[in-house]
This record gives C-alpha cells, sequence and structure tokens, in this order.
C-alpha cells in the first residue's frame, strides 16, 4: 500500500465524509439538500426511505457502513476498503512501524505464558516485572489456554493508558500497573555475510515510516563493519509508504534520475527523480543486489525497479506479486478510515507492472523445503494423519531424518525419525511431536535454509565477479 497527500481531484473524498459524520443522520420530515448530482440524491433518498419507513429503527450507523461498503466493494478493488476499529489500528501501525506496548517479549513455555525480555529502558522493567515472570492475568483476565498473540493483542493499547499485569513469580501472584510507551518495531536488519567479509546483508520487511532512517543507520553500521558490497532482500516485503520508497530508491541513484511515474484518472501525471530533496544527501553507490519473491509488491517493487532500470542492478529471485497501483488513507472519524485506490504508478522506463510483476534478471527459485506448510496443530502422535504430519514428514526429510514415504500418515517409520531427531537434540525420546520438538524442528529448518539461501548465494557470487 502507497500513501500520497490527498490530491484535488479526489472529489469523492466528501461524499463519503459528509455520509459518515452524520450529516443526513436523522432526518425525517423535510426534504433533503439537493446535490447537483442525482447520484448523490439517490444514496440520500435511499437512506431517509430506510431510516424513516422501515418497520423497525435501523442502526444509522449500519446503514452509513453498509452503504460506504457497498460503494466500495462496487469498485471491485481489493485494495480499496473501508477500514474500522481493529482494521484501522492495524493499518496506522504498520504505516507508523509503532505501537503501545510495555516493552517486553511474550513466550509459549509447556502451555504457560512467560516474560522471555524486557527491553532495557521500557515501561515492564521500570514497572518490575522481569524475565522468566509467569503471566497469569491481564487487566484482571486469566490468561490460561491463551497464545502468545493473544496475551500480546491485550497488553498493547494506545499508548499513556494503563494495563494490569499480573504475574506469578517464586509461587507468589504480584499485580503491577504499566503505562504503555511507544514501541517502535525495526523494519530493517542488517548482518555481514559469513562467507564474504566485505557483504553486508540489509533485509527491509515493509515500507513504514522510520524505514528510511533505520535504513541510513543500517548501512552507517556495515560500513563500518567492513561492507563494500550489499545485497537488499525485499523478499517478503508487501510495501507501505511511498515517499519511503521514493526515499530509499533515491539513495542509490544519481540525481535526476526517474524513479517513478504516478498517473491519476484525472489531472497531470506527475514524475518522481532521485534527488536530496529525498535522501539528504546520503547516497549508496557500492555494488548491489536486490532479491525479490512472489511476495515482493507495491513500494518494494518501486524499489526494485527503480534500482534496475536506472543503475542495472540485478533482480535475483522470482517474479514479485506485480501491484501496480496507489492507495491514499483518508480519515473519515476517530474510528474508521478509506483506503482507496486513485492512480497507477509506472516503473522509469514506463512499465506499468500491475498483476504482472517484476521478472527477476536472474530467476533463482526457493528450494522446496522452504515451501512446506507450518505444522498449526500443538502436538502429533502415532496414527495421527492429515496435512500437518506431512508438513511433519517433509520438515524431518528436509533434515535427513527419514520418516518414510511423506504421506500425511503418522505410522512407526515416521515415530522412528521423530526419535531419532529428538535425540540428537537432547529432547525425551518420545517419538511424539510435542510442542517442544515442534518449535526446535522448525528452528532447525529455518536456520538451514539461511545458511543455505539459494537466492543469497548467487548475489553473493555475482556480486563477488563485479568487485574482482
Amino acid at each position: 500500500m502507497t500513501k500520497i497527500q490527498v490530491p484535488l481531484w479526489l472529489t469523492s473524498t466528501a461524499v463519503v465524509v459528509a455520509l459518515a459524520t452524520g450529516g443526513v443522520v436523522g432526518y425525517a420530515i423535510t426534504s433533503p439538500q439537493q446535490s447537483s448530482d442525482p447520484n448523490i440524491n439517490k444514496i440520500v433518498s435511499t437512506y431517509e426511505a430506510i431510516n424513516d419507513g422501515y418497520y423497525q429503527k435501523p442502526d444509522a450507523k449500519k446503514l452509513v457502513n453498509g452503504a460506504i461498503n457497498g460503494m466500495v466493494s462496487s469498485l471491485d478493488d481489493p485494495y480499496s476498503n473501508l477500514l474500522q476499529t481493529d482494521d484501522k489500528t492495524s493499518l496506522d501501525t504498520t504505516i507508523s512501524a509503532s505501537f503501545g506496548g510495555i516493552g517486553a517479549v511474550l513466550k509459549n513455555d509447556q502451555s504457560k505464558l512467560l516474560i522471555d525480555s524486557v527491553t532495557a529502558d521500557g515501561a515492564a522493567k521500570k514497572a518490575g516485572l522481569k524475565p522468566n515472570d509467569e503471566l497469569v492475568a491481564i487487566n484482571g483476565k486469566s490468561t490460561t489456554g491463551w497464545s502468545t498473540s493473544e496475551a500480546v493483542a491485550k497488553i498493547r493499547g494506545k499508548v499513556g493508558t494503563t494495563v494490569s499485569v499480573t504475574i506469578k513469580r517464586a509461587g507468589v501472584n504480584q499485580t503491577f500497573k504499566v503505562k504503555r510507551q511507544k514501541i517502535t518495531t525495526e523494519t530493517v536488519a542488517g548482518t555481514m555475510d559469513t562467507k564474504d567479509k566485505a557483504l553486508g546483508i540489509i533485509q527491509i520487511s515493509s515500507f513504514s515510516e522510520p524505514t528510511t532512517d533505520q535504513l541510513k543507520a543500517t548501512i552507517k553500521q556495515l560500513r563500518k563493519a567492513g561492507a563494500k558490497r550489499f545485497i537488499l532482500d525485499l523478499r517478503g516485503n508487501p510495501g507501505g509508504l511511498m515517499p519511503q520508497a521514493l526515499s530509499i530508491a533515491s539513495m542509490f541513484l544519481k540525481n535526476g534520475q526517474k524513479i517513478m511515474t504516478v498517473e491519476p484518472r484525472n489531472g497531470d501525471s506527475v514524475t518522481y527523480r532521485a534527488g536530496k530533496d529525498y535522501d539528504d544527501g546520503f547516497k549508496v553507490t557500492e555494488p548491489t543486489a536486490v532479491l525479490i519473491d512472489g511476495q515482493s509488491a507495491s513500494a518494494a517493487e518501486i524499489t526494485a525497479a527503480a534500482l534496475n532500470e536506472n543503475r542495472n542492478i540485478l533482480l535475483i529471485g522470482e517474479k514479485s506479486f506485480g501491484k501496480g497501483t496507489v492507495q491514499n488513507v483518508n480519515s473519515l472519524n476517530e474510528t474508521s478510515e478509506l483506503k482507496l485506490t486513485v492512480a497507477k504508478w509506472l516503473t522509469p522506463k514506463g512499465q506499468w507492472i500491475n498483476h504482472k510483476g517484476l521478472m527477476p534478471t536472474d530467476k533463482v527459485p526457493y528450494p522446496a523445503a522452504a515451501k512446506i506448510t507450518m505444522v498449526t496443530k500443538a502436538s502429533l502422535k502415532l496414527g495421527d494423519t492429515g496435512t500437518d504430519v506431512r508438513s511433519l514428514q517433509q520438515m524431518l526429510a528436509a533434515l535427513k531424518f527419514n520418516p518414510g514415504a511423506v504421506n500425511g500418515d503418522y505410522n512407526e517409520t515416521t515415530a522412528s525419525a521423530v526419535k531419532a531427531f529428538q535425540a540428537t537434540n537432547q529432547l525425551p525420546t518420545t517419538g511424539s511431536a510435542d510442542a517442544q520438538t515442534l518449535q526446535i524442528l522448525t528452528t532447525k529448518l529455518a536456520n538451514q535454509l539461511h545458511q543455505d539461501d539459494p537466492m543469497i548465494n548467487k548475489a553473493r557470487t555475482v556480486l563477488s565477479k563485479e568487485s574482482n
């Protein structure tokens, strides 16, 4: 999702605001103010007919939201939506890459919710919470049977508000009042390659408000560590804010080079070019390769296309998602907002990639093990069948523990493979895949995939040749 300022040609916004703020709510006898647009009069007349004549008193809020949802759904556009309450909060959190929290990480250990760690200067530590405290209640409600995600959802809230957290420590329950603080999410992660000491690997998970600053800081750190070339990993990046894509692309380009063109339905097209206004003079001239896959979308595609078409920076991986449209987010009131597609964007060479995606310069598919579906059940045992068992068998096979036929049947051969895995990892050799076994199995597979990443291997080889 990209976000730009509300343009003057977005006339439909005024209509939505008028409906959402109750300008016609409760109107009964007198005729409404007539609009010059007969379609608007039709909407108002329909609202009044239902509000005044329906045999039961309708919910005005539902009527208005139904009208808005009906208009938006008629566009047949998956990126235009009316967002309310939780959906609005989720989008706002994604855009800002921040939320109201207490600065603590939770984990699930044998059906117990434990505090795994607390931030050094976070609210949780200041309040007195410690690692390994068992979380037993939030705002007086027992957390028995809760997942970590359910607990996190209850702990988070508006910055400055207070949450009551009850923990068990040394067998004694204690309750702490913790004031929520602003927690900023890291959208950029940088590491030095273990095989090439001059290669910095940068992963951008989304294009949110702090992403540009986080990327600059990451590049500076990697340069200090000896990085002379970079891999920019945009795999799995769903996009985000257009201004962040412009700033980041500009860092890698010469001033004046075209980043993208935005074409609204009405009004003139706007071409954006690299320059100090976007990157503040911070430039990245080192050899770079970009990784993309089928989940690289929107702002990630803007950046990848700009780097590829201007600097011939290689795109390595799989075809990108193909989202070539721009959305505005318009606030309707405190609990709802309208996300609306308002334009399409083109690459520097004028390509519209919508539903087509960017083709990688070097096509490198994911290994089969990377496409294994995660196990959803808490545990599996002898005699179980189904897709979760099949996933278990695939993971065991990928880690060289022979489960027999990968057929979704938890038989004696699969149980023997689980026992072998458990013995290798100092776990009780029960042959049943309990929660701890599944967690370690998943971690081991992820580590193996990370260490032998074919896309990074390809990028490493290409950049090494460019530098020699």
